[in-house]
């Protein structure tokens, strides 16, 4: 069943974390009705602070939200909060946009878009880069799949909290686009680190370095940026990553070296060589 897109007025948000606290907070600020739900009583309240309306479940968010934005934590917590019990099929009314933010699998959101088109409800993925410090600045780059006029839609909603966004093709494109987005920044955060530990060991001051660095044909955000990366990340981008590549039959060696390696790269290591 294909639902006419509805006009996109109320925001609701299912959690009230580290990046969907941000994302409300910005939305509120800037004259969104937001209504938000977490499973955290703590969460709640820091909703309610910065002037959402606080909902009792993901069924009552869905019921008067025109977009519905997941900022859960994994493929499972999406999959209950759009088709289990008190989810936002549930209540959702026919042309309700449904965006699912987190780092999930591609076919975790075809799948929901299916179940969603069987109720008029409209899913996207709508995959957040740029980290915690892009959520605290208000400045996220988002990677969209799925129809283009939804995702135009959703664009007056998106720029609240959002300053750049790039439809990449249908519903799971937008992981896809992320998947290589972390690829890249992981693998050149430890290619930074073992550089300038390198550096270091041989005389050279890596913050010195790093200078004309950036300037080089080795430049790189994660050096610009370097020191404030804070981890929290990389082992589940790189598991995403290679489980893809395995199904797709796509050899990786260097990610599949790269993942332990990540594992034991720490904040603290590189702020040693600052």
């Amino acid at each position: 069943m294909t639902a006419k897109i509805r006009d996109i007025g109320t925001i609701g948000l299912v959690g009230w974390g580290r990046m969907g606290g941000m994302i409300g907070k910005y939305a509120a600020q800037r004259g969104w009705p937001v209504t938000a739900f977490d499973p955290s009583a703590d969460a709640c309240a820091a909703a309610e602070d910065a002037g959402a309306t606080v909902a009792g479940s993901v069924a009552d968010v869905a019921a008067t939200s025109d977009l519905v934005l997941l900022v859960v934590v994994d493929d499972e917590q999406v999959k209950q909060a759009i088709t289990g019990p008190g989810g936002v099929l549930e209540t959702a009314r026919p042309g309700t946009v449904v965006a699912i933010c987190p780092s999930v699998r591609p076919d975790t959101c075809v799948a929901m878009a299916d179940a969603g088109r069987e109720h008029g409800v409209h899913v996207i993925d709508v995959a957040l880069v740029g980290g915690e410090r892009g959520a605290e600045a208000g400045a996220l780059k988002l990677m969209c799949g799925g129809q283009a006029e939804v995702i135009d839609a959703c664009l007056p909603a998106f720029a609240a909290f959002a300053i750049d966004v790039c439809h990449v093709g249908d519903v799971g494109a937008g992981q896809v686009a992320k998947t290589a987005n972390n690829l890249l920044l992981w693998s050149c955060l430890r290619a930074n680190y073992e550089a300038l530990t390198l550096a270091k060991k041989l005389g050279v001051q890596p913050g010195k370095l790093r200078s004309f660095l950036n300037i080089g044909s080795g430049a790189n955000r994660p050096l610009a940026e370097w020191g404030s990366q804070r981890l929290r990340w990389p082992k589940k981008d790189l598991e995403i990553a290679l489980a893809l590549a395995e199904e797709a039959g796509v050899e990786m060696p260097l990610i599949e070296r790269l993942a332990p390696l990540m594992a034991e790269t720490t904040v603290e290591d590189l702020a040693e060589l600052r």
